[in-house]
């Protein structure tokens, strides 16, 4: 089954409620880089661990619709 999503829709682009930006949403380490996916279940972004993202990875689906602004203020 296909999903269609309109990535203009700013509801595409909410966090999981539970999610923080400065840890891993599965594993709750702070680590030093964090990845936006998005988790397949509720598709709601979150930020996961590179380790995580591996470990999980039927989980959870990269997000790359729209740049995201890495530690410094730039595109990640």
């Amino acid at each position: 089954m296909r999903v269609a999503m309109k990535y203009d829709d700013e509801k595409c682009y909410q966090f999981h409620e539970e999610d923080l930006s400065d840890r891993c949403f599965t594993c709750g380490r702070d680590a030093a880089r964090l990845l936006i996916v998005r988790q397949i279940a509720g598709m709601m972004l979150v930020h996961l661990c590179p380790d995580c993202m591996l470990d999980h990875v039927d989980d959870y689906l990269l997000d790359n619709t729209r740049p995201w602004v890495g530690e410094k203020g730039k595109p990640a």
